[in-house]
């Protein structure tokens, strides 16, 4: 026992030597700089962040489909085998009966004709084109009018506006998260703290009891239960020790941080507590201005336009086109000189939707239920917001009553405490009654501690429920 109340003394006189130590090296985090980090580093932030990025390029990419299209072609063609067509056997001369009365004129005249033979055959094959032939040209599209793209753009500016608001959510939610831990943390490193200094002052009424014994003041039964009670301290204390690191790692989790990355919160729980307790909600509350109501009044928006862009192709639509080419035909591989035949054309597309299989009408009442249920979940919202907010703030109230009713009783606990104590001392309290007392003392701050943190949180989530977080 000597030997480990050396040990511990020694390890108590060298512990701020090693904190000061480490403490050069920590990064001490304000709540508002952990919430920074968290938004910066949280990986659930970064991909709701790429689907902004996302979004925004599929907007572009609508507004591609209205741009002009431009495109480039070229062919080459080798005719192993000229294409060979059949016609009539005199679609290029004469009847054989017109050649032979020709022929009869020519015998007399003695003038040599001139005509294209036949061949008696019924029909001749001839072949048209050349062995190369080449073309390259370029064509324009344009698209002159579309009801449903002019709303498709609008529709898909507004689903750049739901991942933007989604992306501010995100980013209060993480928040939310950081924030109790944080809450979490300091309430650890509290109750680490509480029950180091409790654990201290039994372990000194201990050996001041060890002494009392030796000199036939006290019984051993009373200094087996004070051996007791610090028995139970030790074991208290590791067990919060474990807690503060757990609770530590799952706040550098959510930052973004290593695990093993060594940190220290600057905020006190005090400051932080009398805050709270001084926090004064604004009575006028704005749904509107709720991120939840916004997030909801963008999809009424976005189903709207979804709904028009159903309409919409009802209507005709309107292309126009340019096309410039130009061909080659070679009978050697030669494209050097010779002719090139152009073709230059211009013209509008015009499509008329008449009878679609009724597919079209099925189209447009989806669309129209899909709208009644976004704004059935709309009002759905604004009712749930209104509740929360009513509940927000009776349990803020609730809980800052607890708080103030455990801070004086805290007090008390400890006068009565003190009180106790010296009468220990003094031969007139049993340790029966010390003993009592101490747990009554520890079971107050537990409350206490508790109560804080139950203050804290209930500030946090009315400033949710008011979207002023």
């Amino acid at each position: 026992m000597l030997y480990r109340c050396v040990t511990y003394l020694s390890f108590a006189t060298l512990l701020p030597l090693f904190t000061l130590g480490q403490d050069a090296n920590l990064k001490a985090y304000s709540l508002r700089e952990a919430q920074d980090q968290a938004v910066k580093n949280n990986a659930q932030v970064q991909l709701v962040q790429l689907d902004v990025s996302i979004a925004e390029q599929t907007v572009k990419s609508v507004k591609a489909i209205g741009m002009p299209h431009v495109d480039a072609s070229g062919t080459f063609n080798h005719y192993i085998d000229i294409p060979t067509s059949v016609v009539p056997a005199d679609a290029f001369g004469f009847p054989d009966w017109f050649s032979q009365w020709i022929d009869d004129v020519a015998q007399s005249t003695a003038i040599d004709p001139s005509y294209p033979p036949s061949t008696g055959d019924e029909f001749n094959a001839v072949q048209f084109g050349s062995k190369y032939t080449s073309s390259f040209g370029i064509t324009l599209n344009q698209l002159l009018f579309d009801g449903s793209f002019i709303i498709g753009v609008q529709a898909a500016k507004s689903f750049v506006d739901v991942q933007t608001q989604a992306l501010s959510k995100t980013e209060i939610e993480v928040k939310l998260m950081v924030t109790r831990s944080y809450y979490a943390v300091l309430i650890a490193e509290q109750n680490v703290e509480i029950l180091k200094k409790n654990l201290r002052s039994i372990q000194k009424t201990y050996a001041e009891s060890k002494e009392l014994l030796s000199s036939g003041f006290i019984e051993q039964i009373a200094l087996d239960q004070i051996k007791l009670l610090v028995a139970n301290l030790e074991i208290s204390h590791n067990t919060a020790m474990e807690q503060l690191e757990i609770s530590k790692k799952l706040l550098k989790f959510q930052m973004g941080l290593p695990l093993d990355t060594e940190i220290s919160l600057s905020d006190e729980l005090s400051s932080l507590a009398t805050i709270s307790a001084d926090y004064i909600a604004d009575d006028r509350f704005s749904f509107e201005a709720h991120i939840d109501y916004r997030i909801a009044q963008t999809q009424v928006r976005l189903l709207q336009l979804g709904k028009k862009v159903e309409q919409f192709k009802y209507l005709p639509t309107l292309d126009g086109f340019f096309s410039h080419q130009r061909n080659g035909y070679r009978n050697e591989f030669d494209f050097s000189g010779g002719s090139w035949y152009p073709t230059t054309i211009w013209g509008l597309s015009l499509n008329i939707p008449i009878i679609g299989g009724f597919g079209q009408v099925a189209n447009l009442k989806i669309a129209g239920l899909k709208l009644e249920q976004a704004q059935i979940r709309q009002s759905q919202i604004v009712d749930g917001l209104k509740l929360s907010e009513s509940s927000a703030r009776l349990a803020f109230t609730a809980a800052l009553s607890l708080y103030l009713n455990q801070k004086e009783n805290l007090k008390l606990a400890e006068t009565i405490r003190e009180k106790t104590e010296v009468k220990f001392k003094e031969g007139i309290a049993s340790s029966m009654e010390l003993t009592q007392v101490e747990n009554q003392f520890f079971s107050t701050q537990g409350a206490y501690v508790q109560s804080v943190f139950s203050l804290l949180n209930a500030k946090t989530e009315l400033q949710k429920a008011l979207g002023k977080f």
